[in-house]
Formats: C-alpha cells, sequence, structure tokens
C-alpha cells in the first residue's frame, strides 16, 4: 500500500485543530484539565490527541517539536476554541448528515489516489478507529457550517473593493514572484489596557530576539503563536503579493529569504514573519473546462439521502446509454443551464465552488462524476473537453474577488474566534506539574 502519513490525518489536525473524543465514558475517572462553559476536557483526551499530532508532526521532514509541556498547553488552546464552537454549533441546530460526511471521505481518498479500503487502512495505521475519523470530520464539517453561518454570510465584496485592489501595486504586481512564510501572533484581548499592550509587546520582541539569535521558528510558532496555522509551524504557505494579509503587504516584498520582521502591531496582537522562500511563477495562464450538470435540490419533501438516491439513479440511466442532456433537460433543477442540456460553457477553477472544482478537475473527459454536494445541492457532472488560457481580464476580476474575499474571511474568522473566546466561561487546570508528568 501506498504510504499515507500525512496527507489522510494533517489536514484536518492542523487546519481545524478538533476535538477527538474517543474517551468520554471514562471522563468521569480522568482529572480535569479545562472546564469550557458547562463541559469539560479530560486529561485522557489531551493526553491522546497530543501524542497523535506529535506522531503525526514527527514525521515531517525539518520539524523540531517543542517539549510535550509546552506543546501540551498550545493543543489544550485548540480544544478549547473547538469546544466553545461545537458548542455554539449545537444550541443553533448545526448537524451534518452522514452521506455527507461519507462523500468528503471519498473526495479525500479520490484526492489522494486511493480506495476507500486502502484510505481506511492507513487511518487505522495511525492508530485511530475509523469510526472516530468519521466523527472528526462530521465535527469539522460542522465548525465548517458554523463559520459560514456566523462569519462567512457577512463577508461582502463591492465593485468598490475590486476596482481599488486592481489598481493596487498588489493587484497590479505582475511578477509571478511568490512568497512561503511562516507567522507568529502574539495576541491581545479584545479591549487591553496600556500596560498588556506593553508587556505583549515586550514579549513579542523578546520572540524576535531570539529568532534571530537562532532559535527555531517553527518550533517557536508551535509553542507561543496564537495564529490557526500554529501547530504547523505557523506556516502560511506559498501566497502572491495580492493574496499576502494586509499588514504584510508593504513588508514581505522587500524581505531577503531567511529576513524576520516584527512585531507588527494589528487589533488582534502582534506579528512575526520570516520568509522562509520565494520562487519565480511563468506567466499565469488557467485551464478551463468544459461541463455540463444535472443539479437537484433537496427542499422540504425531499431529503438529502432521498436526493442522493435519486442522482445515483440517474447515473446509472445515462451508464446505460441515456442522453446526459436530455436527462438534464427533464430532471435538472438549475434553470440557467437545464433548457441548455446542462451545458455551463467552460469554467476556470474561480467560477465554481472547491468541491465543484475538485471533482471538475479530476474527472477524465467525456465521463459522469458519482453524485456529489455542495451548499446548492447535488450535482451529476461530465467533462465534454479542456482548454488552457492565459488569464483575462475578466478573470483577473474573479481573481481580484476571491481573493479579497478570502482576505476579508480570513480576518473576520480570526476576530470571530477570539470574541467567542472571550465571551465563553473557560478555566484552565492543566498545571505545571501535571505537563510535565503526563
Amino acid at each position: 500500500m501506498r504510504n499515507t502519513n500525512l496527507v489522510i490525518l494533517l489536514p484536518f489536525f492542523l487546519a481545524t485543530f478538533l476535538v477527538l473524543q474517543t474517551v468520554e465514558a471514562r471522563q468521569s475517572l480522568d482529572k480535569i484539565v479545562a472546564v469550557v462553559n458547562n463541559e469539560v476536557i479530560s486529561q485522557s483526551e489531551l493526553d491522546g490527541y497530543t501524542h497523535l499530532v506529535m506522531s503525526e508532526m514527527s514525521q515531517q521532514p525539518g520539524t523540531v517539536l517543542p517539549p510535550k509541556s509546552v506543546l501540551e498547553k498550545q493543543i489544550l488552546n485548540r480544544m478549547v476554541l473547538d469546544k466553545i464552537q461545537l458548542q455554539l454549533a449545537a444550541q443553533s441546530g448545526i448537524e451534518v448528515d452522514s452521506i455527507t460526511v461519507s462523500q468528503t471521505i471519498q473526495n479525500l481518498a479520490q484526492m489522494q489516489g486511493l480506495s476507500m479500503e486502502q484510505f481506511r487502512q492507513g487511518v487505522e495505521q495511525h492508530g485511530m478507529k475509523f469510526d472516530d475519523y468519521r466523527d472528526l470530520i462530521r465535527k469539522d464539517l460542522i465548525i465548517q457550517n458554523l463559520q459560514a453561518r456566523d462569519v462567512g454570510q457577512n463577508v461582502n465584496v463591492s465593485k468598490t473593493d475590486i476596482e481599488s485592489f486592481l489598481n493596487s501595486p498588489a493587484g497590479q504586481d505582475n511578477s509571478g514572484t511568490q512568497y512561503k512564510l511562516s507567522h507568529i501572533l502574539i495576541s491581545l484581548p479584545e479591549s487591553p489596557t496600556p500596560e498588556i499592550v506593553k508587556n505583549t509587546q515586550a514579549q513579542a520582541e523578546d520572540i524576535v530576539k531570539q529568532l534571530k539569535n537562532g532559535t527555531d521558528f517553527n518550533k517557536m510558532a508551535m509553542s507561543k503563536s496564537a495564529g490557526r496555522q500554529a501547530l504547523k509551524g505557523g506556516d502560511l504557505g506559498w501566497r502572491s503579493v495580492g493574496e499576502l494579509p494586509t499588514i504584510f503587504v508593504s513588508t514581505v516584498p522587500s524581505m531577503h529569504v531567511g529576513d524576520i520582521v516584527g512585531p507588527i502591531r494589528s487589533s488582534s496582537g502582534f506579528h512575526i514573519v520570516k520568509l522562509q522562500d520565494k520562487r519565480q511563477e511563468q506567466a499565469e495562464t488557467q485551464t478551463e473546462t468544459h461541463v455540463r450538470q444535472i443539479l437537484i435540490k433537496p427542499d422540504a419533501n425531499t431529503s438529502s439521502e432521498e436526493v442522493h438516491e435519486i442522482m445515483l439513479s440517474l447515473k446509472k440511466q445515462i451508464n446505460k446509454g441515456a442522453d446526459f442532456a436530455k436527462v438534464a433537460q427533464q430532471k435538472s433543477q438549475e434553470n440557467k443551464t437545464a433548457a441548455k442540456g446542462g451545458d455551463m460553457g467552460w469554467l476556470a477553477q474561480d467560477a465554481v465552488l472547491p468541491k465543484f472544482y475538485q471533482v471538475m478537475s479530476s474527472l477524465p473527459n467525456n465521463e459522469v462524476s458519482e453524485p456529489f454536494q455542495t451548499e446548492e445541492g447535488w450535482h451529476l457532472i461530465q467533462v465534454l473537453n479542456r482548454r488552457t488560457q492565459r488569464t483575462s481580464s475578466e478573470a483577473a476580476y474573479h481573481k481580484a474577488h476571491e481573493i479579497i474575499m478570502v482576505r476579508k474571511t480570513n480576518e473576520a474568522v480570526e476576530a470571530w474566534m477570539k470574541r467567542i473566546r472571550d465571551e465563553a466561561r473557560v478555566e484552565i487546570l492543566l498545571s505545571e506539574t501535571n505537563a510535565k508528568n503526563s
């Protein structure tokens, strides 16, 4: 079986920091390490999660882990924030059905070129029961839905925003330069006193001094950062100038590889950034895909599970020789395309939802996909052809919209997460002695 060490688990553990609660029945026998509103986090939960994260991260080349006692505090903070979000979701009645969970896992397996059996074996080789992994994915999706409802739907990008971006130095940067960044955030409370600001800045300045004297940046980020990528060593990945967080746009382009800059003040705290690498991309082109689809939406009379069964039946009909276009005309609920046999025309990545693009990009020409679900409903799609195009002005406009939306959403999520953390009743009971002996 091919190596599945990181690609299966880390995208969920480190992107969302979900709490895997496999020992709830034994909580009464565990030492309590945190109280979050009316719920607790037990030592055994923390131990299991810490062991799994350390095991996963130790397999990444070049990763230097901080001491377990230090990393444990960082992980506990993430567990607390996840529990708060799951509590809010439960209060709002946000749930995710089993079909959506199964489809998400199947998509993950397909992205890695694995069968479901290979994928299951990869999960279990990491010491996790597959049912626990399904629960982890379910919680991840619940938190995504919560954030989309409480944050995403309130983020808007205006025509003025796009035009201002396109006319800015970042928007007009066509150099193709991309920057690989690592980031540390030393956070401030929502309404800090001058003394707290002074002390936090001093802490950030001391961290910068240590980093410039040779302390490992990834290790420091895992120990100290309040940023969402802390357990990935603060890794922000590869970004163009336009995709950089706003506070870094004027700083990063003039940095040399290895440079460390900060602390930089923002409303959320003090930021420290390191330029790990940079590269020059070729002139921007994009692949466009000619697609047609059948879309059916769940409603008050037809559940998601029933729609899924309908779509499976339609796929069987098409596989047996039924004309896709005629089926689309008869069944598709996408009014703009149904009359055209489901023909959506030529689509670039930024014109469709991420899940839609994921399926579309992996589907061979003329094949019909398995049914898959997005927030628009259940889809069957067929790829007719592909072509490569230089980026047009229209594509640049859509790309600008995407960049601004991602930037605004990330900033809004950071502020929202800080607010719900400050508003929650949280008591941390993990003592220094407890951490050292665990």
